[in-house]
């Protein structure tokens, strides 16, 4: 997604974008965390 965001801007659907952190954020939060964490105690 940021790809597109950055680079093509004028192709990007604002509602589409809304939605994701409307109803995605507490999701991607979770999974970022227990990226976060696994990684931590493979160290």
């Amino acid at each position: 997604m940021r790809d597109i965001i950055c680079h093509h801007y004028f192709d990007v659907d604002a509602e589409v974008i809304y939605d994701v952190c409307d109803t995605k954020i507490d999701d991607l939060s979770e999974i970022i965390k227990k990226i976060t964490d696994d990684l931590q105690k493979n160290r």
